[in-house]
């Protein structure tokens, strides 16, 4: 330990008892009250704090309770999830289908047929004003009615039926026509020499198979479809027998 030079020592014991600390004591001893100088060095120093019992038995961290997983969904759920979602442009679309398919499916029925008989048959019968004696629909209005048969009982072979229209009430021989029993003639019933073959069995064609709901033949026997179609002719088809009976002229076969 270095000692402290005397003349210091003197200096700090007047300069003590200037200040009334007993600056009297011996060179050689402590100044009353003054400690040790390891005490003062001790209480100079701050001591760092003991560490207690209580302080140094750190406890131990709690492990917080871990939440449980959740429970996975139920697999229709999971698929739901999954699948995908219509797209918000695509609803418009969606809109539009049923009217899409009632388009599509009109385009997929057959056209009208222009060379179909009973449409053909149909236009002659409008055209020569069948309808304003008959009716629009064969119900009769000043002439007769053609629906439910009664057509097809007036004219049991459609040939004479033909003949009827082609040479009307006047050019038919005697006072009736018809099949028994006959109906007594009115004289009303105008001729269609103007008619060609076809289009007289067209508009006969019409008038029974549409208006009158007659049941058509097999093919190969319905000469009345075959003169309408063309495939053959009033006179190589010939009378029919009620046109026989009155005495029609074979001439009368001949269409303008």
């Amino acid at each position: 330990m270095t000692e402290i030079p005397e003349h210091l020592l003197k200096r700090s014991r007047e300069r003590r008892a200037a200040l009334g600390l007993g600056g009297d004591a011996p060179s050689g001893e402590p100044a009353a009250g003054a400690s040790e100088p390891g005490e003062a060095v001790a209480a100079a120093t701050p001591s760092a704090p003991v560490p207690t019992a209580a302080a140094a038995a750190t406890p131990a961290p709690v492990e917080e309770a871990r939440p449980e997983p959740p429970k996975p969904d139920p697999l229709y759920v999971q698929a739901a999830k999954r699948r995908r979602r219509v797209p918000y442009w695509a609803m418009p679309v969606l809109a539009a289908m049923p009217l899409w398919g009632y388009v599509f499916v009109r385009t997929l029925s057959p056209p009208p047929v222009e060379n179909d008989p009973l449409v053909l048959g149909q236009e002659v019968y409008t055209q020569n004003a069948c309808a304003g004696c008959h009716g629009a629909t064969g119900g009769g209005v000043s002439g007769p009615s053609f629906n439910d048969g009664a057509v097809i009982e007036t004219w049991p072979d459609p040939l004479d039926q033909m003949m009827w229209v082609r040479v009307g009430a006047i050019g038919w021989p005697g006072n009736t026509y018809g099949a028994p029993p006959r109906t007594e003639l009115s004289g009303t019933m105008p001729a269609h020499p103007q008619l060609s073959d076809q289009e007289l069995a067209q508009v006969v064609l019409y008038e029974r198979r549409v208006l009158s709901n007659e049941e058509p033949p097999p093919p190969a026997d319905d000469v009345l479809l075959q003169i309408a179609n063309g495939e053959t002719t009033f006179a190589q088809a010939g009378l029919g027998p009620l046109s026989t009976d009155a005495g029609i002229s074979e001439s009368k076969l001949e269409g303008g």
